[in-house]
């Protein structure tokens, strides 16, 4: 009786490296006067207003805002008022905006915030403000990153200087659902733009495969043998 043989060839675990996939968010492809909210649900990226209630919202002493403006807006129709100036180079803030947040001119209740959800956790988000007016010596822009109720930290900033400027705030970290943004003390107005959103995703190792290549080969081989 003839046996055919084949080599012995062993089964190995896949190896996987992490990959970053970025998400740019820029509201350019939404109309003007537009109000934000799941407008980017096929991307898992779903926003809010007033991300938080009550009192302690930052150093401006006012409270957090129940009427957070979510209106989408274009800096290039003078929507922001004759005091628009210079962001700087490059100006990270441009074309269509997240609604610039007013405090001193009493557009809102109070303190602005807003809540970005996400349906796939992400492992860093970014969001980037420009104003005029901006507390240097108060940095309360921030960002505060959830997993699912869990806080996992919070990230400040202030504008460069107490005139105008822009900032990207940035948090990173694993398993990130939640982000809530609360734009600031602005003595005039800050405007919202360029959220950046960072998932890890699995990918095969290049040795991969060559390992897959060898466990097919070793399924065929296996089928092919037949007594005689």
């Amino acid at each position: 009786m003839k046996r055919t043989r084949c080599p012995a060839l062993l089964g190995a675990g896949l190896l996987l490296a992490a990959a970053a996939s970025a998400q740019t968010i820029n509201f350019d492809d939404l109309a003007v006067g537009a109000t934000l909210g799941a407008q980017y649900a096929a991307m898992g990226v779903v926003f809010s207003a007033n991300a938080f209630s009550g009192t302690g919202s930052s150093s401006s002493g006012s409270d957090w805002a129940t009427n957070t403006d979510m209106t989408i807006v274009s800096i290039d129709t003078g929507e922001l008022g004759l005091d628009y100036g210079a962001l700087g180079v490059p100006s990270l803030v441009s074309m269509n905006i997240l609604h610039h947040f007013l405090n001193w001119q009493n557009v809102e209740d109070g303190d602005a915030s807003f809540r970005i959800d996400l349906s796939n956790p992400a492992s860093s988000v970014s969001v980037t403000f420009a104003g005029i007016g901006g507390m240097s010596s108060a940095p309360d822009t921030r960002i505060f990153a959830f997993a699912g109720s869990t806080l996992l930290g919070t990230v400040a900033g202030a504008l460069p200087d107490d005139q105008v400027g822009q900032l990207t705030l940035t948090f990173t970290g694993a398993g990130i659902t939640r982000v809530a943004v609360a734009p600031g003390s602005f003595d005039d107005w800050v405007g919202v733009d360029n959220i950046v959103i960072t998932r890890a995703t699995l990918i095969p190792e290049p040795e991969v495969w060559s390992l897959t290549a060898l466990g097919l080969a070793a399924i065929a081989c296996a089928r092919r043998r037949r007594p005689t």
